[in-house]
């Protein structure tokens, strides 16, 4: 009984050692019959040299004249349209998402809404003030947000109205 284990291994191993011709054929005949069929790889596409010339370029890192980004109204329109004559402010060459309403004053009636700019700087606006890259220009200031209608190109020369909120944030 002691040695019932070691005998049953040893008959197992020696049932493994058969004879594997069949399968050696089976293996050949089907490496023989199925060859993989690989396309050729395309040639690289040819290097052509670019001198680079800064001082021919806008450097990427400064932002466009206004020349280069100035709007084209289609006077023949009648629709609506923003006044590009109208001197540009420092608040609109930032984005909405780039301003903070940071608080409000206060004086009788009057309220005005602290914005700070993502360089820190902070302003005090009113109602008609301009900010935002889309001609915007607040129309109502609460003491907890600023309403803004900016006029937004639809692509055929004329614009349309979108408001946008701007909260009070404590950050």
């Amino acid at each position: 009984m002691k040695y019932l284990p070691l005998v049953l291994t040893s008959l197992f191993l020696t049932a493994c050692v058969d004879d594997r011709s069949d399968l050696e054929l089976f293996v050949t005949t089907t490496k023989a019959q199925h060859v993989a069929k690989i396309p050729p790889l395309k040639s690289p596409p040819q290097f052509e040299h670019f001198a680079y010339q800064a001082e021919l370029m806008r450097s990427p890192f400064i932002p466009p004249s206004r020349e280069l980004t100035e709007e084209v109204l289609d006077k023949t329109k009648d629709c609506l349209q923003p006044d590009l004559k109208r001197r540009k402010s420092r608040l609109e060459t930032y984005a909405l998402d780039n301003l903070k309403m940071r608080g409000t004053l206060q004086e009788g009636e009057q309220i005005w809404a602290l914005i700070q700019t993502n360089d820190g700087d902070v302003f005090r606006l009113g109602v008609g003030a301009y900010l935002g890259m889309y001609h915007g220009h607040i129309s109502k200031v609460t003491p907890v947000n600023v309403e803004v209608i900016e006029l937004i190109p639809d692509g055929s020369g004329c614009w349309s109205e979108r408001t946008s909120n701007m909260e009070l944030s404590g950050e």
